[in-house]
């Protein structure tokens, strides 16, 4: 097939399609179309492992902060601009903030006040949409009381989750705006039933959180001053040793500090880095957590299913780290060697500046295959960028059938549009039978920076909480991973541009993108579902691992925050 069998035109994540393509799913010749999606809840990485942003010291001192500008020459928003974004907050757009504090007034029994009637002062649009974007991820509880603490989450410590903190926080946040206070210097209000019920504990958490809110609004205006003194209080009261809400904050506050010192000049963006080699307390870490393992078997099902009655197969792995997942597949082929015996089974990984580790995983697959007696061969092929991938070094054969295999990789190359055209290109060239994608299921692409901001941290409240659960009594590999998590976070909030590399787009955005490419989701079988059922059982808090389709997809999450989407594709 020829190069040029589609044009290339850069492919818009965060918002539209640019140019001409093959239409699929209604997409259509100059016709822009929205990508973003909708906004649900929102780890980083293959769970914490990608590329990330050194953690340098930022300051933590407000008489050093550089104010750019006069605070009051920022324009402000009239008193009855309208709640914005029905995408982002996913209610509609004609509500103003009475009817949104009323709206927010369902999630709980807690938060309802009928005799309170609050009048829209002058409400400040980057706040709005921030909380309009938090407004996306509180899932209505449907009836569940905030005092019975939320659902299942009362079966494992009778305690508001963190992400139920958040929801709290934020219902108070957009109670306490109109009013009109510095929130450097909140009065405990009469009327401030969102603390309601709560212990001495959550309600410090949820005044925490009310103030990185607040930090958060002030930095999107610039208002750096009035942005460094809320953040001392957030330093104050976090710790990276603290609860979880409390290193929760640490983190973000950490970020938005880091951000100012930047907009401000006191800090200058360094390279990003990658670390090649994860430490083992991580390791251990992740083991102990249930989307890894679901992800990377219900992908092996999906593809086993699909070649099972061949016998030459060759599978590309985008990612292959330890490769432990293709020991599952050898031994299901093993199974049906007295019906079908494999003739050859071949394993290509892709791989970048990880020579000295790939052997001992070609190695350690080889030994696999031998044990069961499957003719096995192993290349590696190390490419320093995609674009450097090529067709010819893959080494396919006549009469054998191609199966692709790409785990957390397409979203580290959404700021390198060039080289994740070339990689799909040269997949098209080799013609594989399915490809399986998994992606984190987030929207870290958003140009908003508010958006952005509260996007990761309601994700990251949910891993954060599930990270509390299956890995507490293991301290040392919970605050590696919850490090790694801070380094995304800080790319994610401080960076901006070409800097910022931590990105992700969600199911929806794929789907267009391989729409160009002509590409066609398959769906999941009741195996590969029954099979992400039975891994995740296999776990001792797998209950609290949720698992959904959309559409022909799977996604994978926690209390049924998405963190992980699996979808299987062919190529017409």
């Amino acid at each position: 097939m020829a190069d040029d069998f589609f044009p290339f035109t850069p492919f818009d994540f965060n918002g539209s399609l640019a140019g001409t393509f093959f239409p699929s799913n209604g997409i259509h010749q100059n016709q822009e179309t929205e990508l973003r999606g909708k906004e649900d809840d929102c780890p980083f990485g293959e769970l914490g492992d990608f590329n990330f942003v050194s953690p340098d010291q930022s300051g933590f001192y407000q008489q050093d902060i550089l104010k750019i500008g006069n605070e009051t020459d920022y324009p402000q928003p009239n008193s009855d601009c309208l709640i914005l974004n029905e995408i982002l907050f996913g209610i509609g757009n004609d509500f103003t903030l009475s009817e949104l504090i009323q709206e927010k007034s369902k999630i709980s029994d807690n938060l309802n006040a009928d005799s309170i009637s609050i009048q829209v002062l002058n409400p400040c649009l980057e706040s709005l949409q921030l909380l309009n974007s938090y407004g996306a991820k509180v899932k209505r509880m449907k009836g569940t009381n905030l005092e019975k603490r939320g659902g299942e989450a009362s079966e494992e410590n009778k305690s508001l989750s963190t992400e139920e903190i958040l929801r709290v926080a934020g219902a108070r946040y957009v109670h306490f705006f109109p009013e009109g206070h510095d929130e450097f210097y909140m009065p405990m209000h009469p009327c401030d039933f969102a603390l309601a019920g709560l212990s001495v504990d959550e309600r410090n958490d949820v005044e925490l959180a009310h103030v990185l809110f607040a930090a958060a609004e002030k930095v999107s205006y610039q208002q750096y001053e009035r942005a460094s003194r809320l953040l001392q209080r957030c330093e104050w009261a976090a710790s990276p040793s603290g609860n979880t809400v409390q290193r929760l904050v640490f983190y973000f506050a950490k970020a938005l500090r880091k951000r100012i010192n930047r907009e401000t000049g006191r800090e200058t963006i360094k390279e990003p880095k990658v670390d090649e080699v994860m430490s083992l307390e991580a390791l251990r870490g992740f083991m102990k957590l249930p989307f890894q393992q679901v992800m990377h078997l219900t992908a092996v099902q999906a593809i086993f299913e699909h070649v099972k009655l061949i016998t030459k197969v060759h599978l590309i792995d985008l990612e292959i780290r330890s490769g432990v997942h293709w020991s599952a597949f050898m031994k299901s082929l093993e199974d049906l060697k007295d019906e079908l015996p494999i003739k050859l089974l071949k394993i290509t990984a892709v791989v970048s500046d990880k020579g000295h580790l790939i052997e001992q995983v070609g190695k350690w697959l080889e030994n696999v295959a031998e044990s069961l007696n499957i003719p096995f061969s192993f290349k590696a092929i190390l490419v320093s960028d995609m674009m450097e991938l090529k067709e010819e070094l893959f080494e396919t054969e006549e009469h054998e059938m191609v199966a692709i295999y790409s785990p957390l990789v397409l979203r580290t190359m959404i700021t390198r549009p060039a080289s994740l055209e070339n990689l799909m290109r040269v997949i098209r060239k080799l013609n594989p039978s399915i490809m399986v994608v998994s992606e984190i299921e987030a929207n870290y692409n958003l140009s908003s920076f508010v958006n952005r901001f509260i996007e990761s941290l309601f994700f990251t409240a949910s891993y954060f909480d599930c990270l509390k659960t299956c890995i507490e009594e293991d301290e040392d590999s919970r605050r590696k991973i919850e490090g790694l998590c801070g380094e995304g976070i800080e790319n994610v909030v401080a960076s901006e541009g070409s800097d910022r590399v931590v990105r992700s787009v969600k199911i929806e955005v794929w789907r267009e993108f391989f729409g160009r490419f002509r590409m066609e989701e398959m769906e999941l079988s009741d195996s590969c579902l029954s099979q992400a059922k039975f891994v995740a059982k296999g776990f001792a808090y797998g209950k609290f691992c949720s698992l959904e389709k959309n559409q022909k997809c799977l996604i994978v999450g926690w209390k049924e925050t998405p963190i992980i989407s699996v979808s299987a594709w062919r190529f017409l």
